[in-house]
């Protein structure tokens, strides 16, 4: 995973809240700690971003060079 790359939450989430948000996109913005990813939800007004677990997300889309 990396910065750029499009990811989705995990298909069994641990938390309960999370399945409200199993059909969003997120794009990793950064990895603010060890074990963190910083994502922004990708279509919502206003910006919205969220520092999750990096085990709780898996990627849809991985960013190549040149992207």
């Amino acid at each position: 995973m990396k910065i750029g790359d499009i990811v989705k939450l995990s298909v069994e989430p641990d938390v309960d809240w999370m399945f409200n948000y199993l059909e969003e996109t997120f794009q990793v913005l950064a990895f603010p700690t060890k074990t963190g990813v910083e994502l922004k939800m990708l279509g919502s007004v206003p910006e919205w971003v969220w520092i999750i677990g990096k085990e709780r997300v898996e990627i849809v889309e991985e960013v190549t060079d040149g992207n």
